[in-house]
């Protein structure tokens, strides 16, 4: 069994059995259907294929210091406090991410500035004519065309998101100069093991020998110290070596070794309480000696401009408050659902989820803190179905409005809504995809 699109956010689940090139185009979403079915397989983990493909190119030689983020929970948001930091500093940092909400250009961003198509084309091209009959994933061919981007651009340094895992994900073909691992939970548990130990021991693949690790998981497992200590990487542990401090509803301290201590930084908005520890994470990255360290005036100016879309994001479409919310396992729902305790007014969830996602857990968390659901249909044979949605929220006493598309789901929210009311999309990016596309993200406004 193979985790769905929205891991890495390819379109086309059929796959071809031959690696014949995708044909020239000047369209780059002509290109990507063709990545999409120029792998057998979807998701194939593994170094060999794009690591010779890098050197071909001289990606790897050319490579700028380089901060690879992995984990569950927080890589998205500790990305963008690491990306707004340094370019609150004057750096051009590169940052490659995934999946993206609504162009495939959202992936690869040089000073906080998405890449043309036209770049992107370029880099196909050209990592195309590289890999000759080797056949690459797209997440390889992504990773590979985000470092020739970066290289083009003179980015530095790279900061690399781990879409699965760590160890054999297409992002460690590149070495870390610095590891962040975010908080462990269980996730992709086909691929990475089925407890936190194991799931840890795949994160800490990026770790390299000697290199500094941070790790802002809150409760580490014991796997995290252990590679580190086998490999001779020194690592900063949140609650131990820094720590989140004097939280208001605008800012937060944050104190580190040696006596380092960072008075009323700001808050990013889309960080509840509990997931203070990612913002603190990329502090500590950006506070010891080395190539990334950070002035407090950077990390100020950067923590108080970063933005995160679809994470916890609130906004106001057409008079109505909106929340908006990409996460789909149990401890992001658990933020979510912690969110929903201060709404003064009636709640109204439209949620979605792929059908490797047991709805169970996540309903049981949520359905507490929701008056009435829309089944959003996904239009995707590898989602629950909305029949299938609401029988497990019926089963739950839960109330049901309807099901179909984003237009139908924003229009039944709306009629409903009264002020202090808040309408929720969540449980998939697809979920917030959707919404986006049927008007919330377009007639929004930051709440």
């Amino acid at each position: 069994m193979h985790p769905p699109g929205p891991v890495h956010r390819s379109r086309t689940r059929r796959r071809s059995t031959n690696p014949e090139k995708p044909v020239p185009d000047d369209d780059l979403g002509q290109w990507l259907k063709s990545l999409e079915t120029l792998h057998p397989r979807e998701i194939d983990l593994g170094l060999e294929r794009i690591s010779e493909v890098a050197d071909r190119m001289g990606l790897r030689r050319d490579a700028a210091a380089t901060i690879i983020v992995a984990g569950t929970n927080g890589k998205g948001s500790s990305v963008a406090c690491l990306e707004s930091m340094f370019q609150a500093h004057g750096a051009r940092p590169g940052a490659y991410t995934s999946p993206h909400l609504l162009r495939y250009n959202e992936r690869i961003r040089v000073a906080g500035v998405e890449a043309t198509d036209d770049l992107i084309l370029s880099a196909f091209r050209a990592i195309d004519a590289a890999r000759g009959t080797i056949s690459l994933s797209y997440f390889e061919f992504s990773t590979l065309a985000a470092a020739w981007c970066f290289r083009e651009m003179s980015a530095a340094p790279w900061i690399l998101e781990v879409g699965l895992g760590g160890r054999l994900d297409a992002c460690n073909a590149f070495d870390a100069d610095l590891a962040v691992i975010t908080p462990i939970d269980l996730d992709h548990m086909e691929w990475l093991g089925d407890n936190r130990e194991a799931i840890a021991g795949e994160k800490m693949g990026v770790i390299r020998e000697g290199r500094p690790v941070v790790c802002s998981d809150p409760r580490p497992p014991a796997r995290i110290a252990e590679v580190a200590v086998g490999l001779d990487a020194p690592l900063s542990q949140l609650g131990r070596d820094y720590t989140v401090e004097e939280v208001t509803d605008r800012t937060w301290d944050w104190r580190g070794p040696r006596g380092d201590h960072l008075a009323a930084l700001p808050r990013p908005g889309w960080l509840p309480d509990t997931a203070l520890g990612n913002a603190a994470g990329a502090v500590m990255a950006v506070r010891q000696p080395g190539p990334f360290h950070l002035p407090v005036e950077a990390i100020h100016r950067g923590l108080e401009q970063a933005s995160l879309a679809g994470r916890l994001q609130t906004t106001v479409c057409r008079g109505h408050q909106w929340l908006l919310d990409v996460g789909h396992n149990p401890a992001a729902v658990e933020l979510l659902a912690g969110r929903l305790e201060s709404v003064p007014g009636r709640v109204r969830m439209v949620f979605g989820l792929m059908a490797r996602k047991p709805p169970g857990p996540l309903l049981d968390r949520l359905v507490p803190r929701v008056d009435e659901w829309f089944c959003l249909d996904l239009d995707d044979p590898q989602s629950h179905s909305p029949e299938q949605l609401r029988c497990a929220l019926e089963e739950r006493g839960a109330r049901v409005l309807g099901s179909g598309g984003g237009d139908r789901a924003i229009a039944s929210i709306h009629e409903r809504s009264e002020p202090g009311d808040l309408a929720v999309g969540a449980g998939s990016f697809r979920v917030v995809e959707a919404l986006m596309r049927a008007g919330v993200g377009a007639c929004n406004e930051q709440a």
